[in-house]
């Protein structure tokens, strides 16, 4: 059952998230893909669901649900560093509850990524460059006089990013942790 702070979603919609989330970790974990046959069925359906279960509000929060995903996520699919399968499950995911889900989630799975992402590096004996990388794009940015450092991104160091989502999804399902943590403004 989802924790008591989660009352903007009703526990049907949470078994869905809790199964599209697993059967996405899966496929991730796999193919180094998120396939549109899990994510496409998934956001219309809880496109659907919110309109059964909510009406035309519940419908217009579902969308805005799947846009506040599109938005936090897409940038990144946008700049190359995440796959489109990765922002379609946020979206889907998102659609079967409500804005503040998608953004709970989007915010917890940059988390979680970051994390995951520098266990990779670390067992991969990469940190150092990628430090180095950072350090020198950040001082570029900082100092005016420097011409902009923008890193590479190295296409054999990936990471199965839905893996990141999933867990951010169904962590933020059951106990709502960026808002008991006083991180967002809501309650």
């Amino acid at each position: 059952m989802p924790a008591s702070g989660a009352i903007d979603l009703s526990p049907a919609a949470a078994w869905v998230i809790a199964a599209v989330a697993a059967v996405a970790v899966v496929t991730d974990l796999r193919s180094g893909r998120i396939p549109n046959w899990l994510t496409l069925p998934a956001l219309g359906a809880g496109l659907v669901f919110s309109m059964f279960t909510g009406g035309w509000q519940g419908l217009g929060l579902s969308f805005l649900a799947a846009g506040c995903a599109l938005v936090l996520l897409g940038w990144m699919f946008a700049i190359r560093v995440m796959g489109g399968g990765d922002v379609k499950l946020l979206m889907a995911l998102s659609a079967w509850s409500t804005p503040k889900f998608a953004v709970e989630s989007a915010l917890l799975s940059v988390l979680l990524g970051g994390l995951m992402a520098a266990g990779i590096l670390l067992v991969r004996g990469r940190m150092g460059g990628f430090v180095r990388k950072m350090h020198a794009f950040l001082l570029s940015v900082i100092v005016k006089d420097l011409e902009l450092a923008t890193p590479k991104f190295d296409r054999n160091l990936t990471m199965p990013y839905g893996v990141a989502i999933a867990a951010a999804a169904v962590w933020t399902i059951w106990a709502w942790p960026l808002r008991k943590w006083g991180v967002l403004p809501w309650g």
